[in-house]
């Protein structure tokens, strides 16, 4: 799962968003640097690739990319989910994706100050993009897919990448909608088992 399914796993507390979106950006740092609530919000970043990368439904969807793209499978496959949950946003969402994309925008750049430099210096580009809301729109996905191009180090085939998900979308898409709801219900228990810990 890529930023936008984070984000919307992680309920509405600002802290539990930070961790999480800092996830990515750890690397065995010591997560006593932070305040509890984003060190529950790091923990549930790696719930949440943990559950991804071991589900069978989601390695259904990797062996059908695999032969298209190789090593690269798991990472476009991230990309792809979260342009599935953009497009189907009104099942498990009752506020407008532009709502919530402005809702995470605020409190990023609100708590910028637990963000490394790197992440402070792309906030802007961030919101004024709309990278959240563009993740439902061929565009928006073949954006993020040519970054990942850009930052690959090995040969491959990402410039077909937009081409493989159109190819195979719906059978991609029919995994995703299994799986997203397990995915949802794991969150939500972590969530609630922790509920007296958080602090807005």
């Amino acid at each position: 799962m890529n930023y936008l399914a984070h984000q919307f796993l992680s309920g509405t507390n600002k802290t539990i968003r930070i961790g999480n979106f800092l996830g990515d950006f750890m690397k065995g740092k010591d997560l006593e640097d932070f305040p509890e609530n984003i060190q529950l919000g790091i923990s549930l970043h790696r719930i949440i690739d943990e559950f991804t990368d071991t589900h069978p439904v989601v390695e259904r969807s990797k062996k059908m990319l695999h032969p298209r793209q190789g090593k690269y499978s798991s990472v476009l496959l991230d990309v792809y989910y979260d342009y599935f949950l953009a497009k189907n946003w009104d099942r498990f969402s009752t506020r407008s994706l532009e709502e919530f994309a402005a809702s995470v925008y605020d409190d990023f750049w609100e708590l910028r100050e637990f963000f490394p430099q790197k992440v402070i210096d792309f906030l802007p580009a961030m919101r004024e993009n709309d990278w959240f809301s563009n993740y439902r729109s061929y565009w928006g996905i073949n954006k993020a897919l040519e970054s990942i191009g850009r930052r690959a180090k090995y040969s491959n085939t990402i410039q077909d990448a937009l081409i493989d998900l159109k190819e195979l979308e719906t059978e991609l898409e029919s995994d995703f909608l299994i799986f997203m709801p397990e995915l949802k219900q794991k969150c939500d228990d972590f969530l609630n088992e922790n509920k007296m810990r958080l602090r807005d």
